[in-house]
C-alpha cells in the first residue's frame, strides 16, 4: 500500500505517524506553545527528528469558535509549509478545509493536503486535482467549528466504510487518482464518542475499503469520555487507541508526541507483521 504525494511514495504497509504542529493559539492539546513561525517550525523539525513520517501544519483549531479568515491562516501557514519543505526529508501536510490555503500551501511546498470536510468545497477538489498533491480523504457529520445539536442514528462503521468508496469514485472523476488518496474515518468528526469509539472498535472494515487507513487518535474526546482525563493527559489512551486500530490494519496515526509513540508503535507494527521493520543491536 504506497500513497503517492507532491514528492514521492510513502509505504503505508507498516505503521507511520503523522506530527502535528498547531500553528494556532487555540489549539486543544498543546493551548498555543507552538504559535508563531520560528517555534512552529522548531517543533516541525523535531516531530521529524522523533520518526514523524510526514509532518503536517495546521492554521486553524476545529473548536467550536469563528472561523479564522483565509488570509490570517495563510499567513499563519505559509511561511511554516515552506520552511519545513525546504530543510525535511520528509513530506509536509497542510490541514485545511479552505481552497485558498490548500492552494498557497501546495505554492510553498505543502505535498500533501489533509481536507477535514472531504472535497465538500468544490473550490477544494479544483485545487487538489489540479496539483500532484497526496489527499487525506476525511468523513466529517456536521459542519466544522459548528458544534452538534445531535448525531446521526447510523451505523457509523458501516456509514464511513460507504462513504469511503464513493468518495474514493468522485474523487476519480475529479482527476484526484486513487493512488492519492489515504481515508480518515473522521474520529471526533460530528459523532458521539459512543459513536467514535464503535468506530475504532470496527476499523478493519474500514481497511477493507482497499486504501491505507489515516487515523487522528492523539487526545480525542473519546478517550477522555472512556477514562476522564484531559485533553494534555490523553497520552496513555492515545497509545491504547493507536496500538489497536494497528493490530486492525490501520497504518497512518495523527499524533501530537511522537516520541513516545513511534516506540509504541514499533512494537505494535512488530506484532502486527511478524518482525519488526528494522532490527537494532542491544546489549541487554
Amino acid at each position: 500500500m504506497r500513497w503517492r504525494h507532491a514528492r514521492g511514495e510513502l509505504d503505508c504497509s507498516r505503521g507511520r505517524l503523522v506530527g502535528i504542529v498547531n500553528a494556532t493559539p487555540d489549539s486543544f492539546t498543546d493551548e498555543g506553545r507552538h504559535f508563531g513561525t520560528e517555534r512552529s517550525v522548531a517543533h516541525g523539525l523535531a516531530l521529524a527528528a522523533q520518526g514523524a513520517a510526514v509532518v503536517e501544519v495546521g492554521g486553524e483549531s476545529l473548536r467550536f469558535s469563528p472561523r479564522t479568515p483565509a488570509g490570517e491562516e495563510i499567513r499563519r501557514v505559509e511561511p511554516v509549509v515552506a520552511a519545513l519543505a525546504a530543510e525535511l526529508s520528509v513530506p509536509v501536510a497542510v490541514d485545511t478545509f479552505k481552497a485558498p490555503v490548500a492552494e498557497a500551501a501546495i505554492a510553498a511546498g505543502a505535498a500533501i493536503v489533509n481536507d477535514p470536510t472531504g472535497l465538500r468545497d468544490p473550490a477544494m477538489r479544483r485545487v487538489v486535482a489540479a496539483s500532484d498533491v497526496g489527499l487525506v480523504l476525511t468523513h466529517f457529520f456536521g459542519a466544522p467549528k459548528v458544534r452538534p445539536q445531535t448525531f446521526p442514528d447510523v451505523d457509523v462503521a458501516s456509514a464511513v466504510a460507504g462513504w469511503a468508496r464513493t468518495a474514493i469514485a468522485d474523487a476519480a472523476g475529479a482527476g484526484i487518482a486513487a493512488e492519492r488518496i489515504v481515508i480518515d474515518p473522521g474520529v471526533g468528526l460530528g459523532k458521539s464518542p459512543r459513536q467514535d469509539l464503535d468506530l475504532l472498535r470496527r476499523i478493519d472494515e474500514v481497511v477493507a475499503v482497499g486504501r491505507p487507513v489515516f487515523v487522528p487518535i492523539s487526545n480525542k474526546k473519546v478517550i477522555g469520555a472512556v477514562t476522564g482525563a484531559a485533553a494534555p493527559d490523553r497520552l496513555p489512551g492515545t497509545a491504547a487507541g493507536m496500538v489497536w486500530a494497528r493490530s486492525r490494519g490501520a497504518t497512518l496515526f495523527r499524533v501530537h508526541e511522537v516520541g513516545f509513540l513511534h516506540q509504541a508503535l514499533e512494537m505494535a507494527d512488530a506484532l502486527a507483521e511478524g518482525e519488526p521493520e528494522r532490527w537494532h543491536e542491544v546489549v541487554r
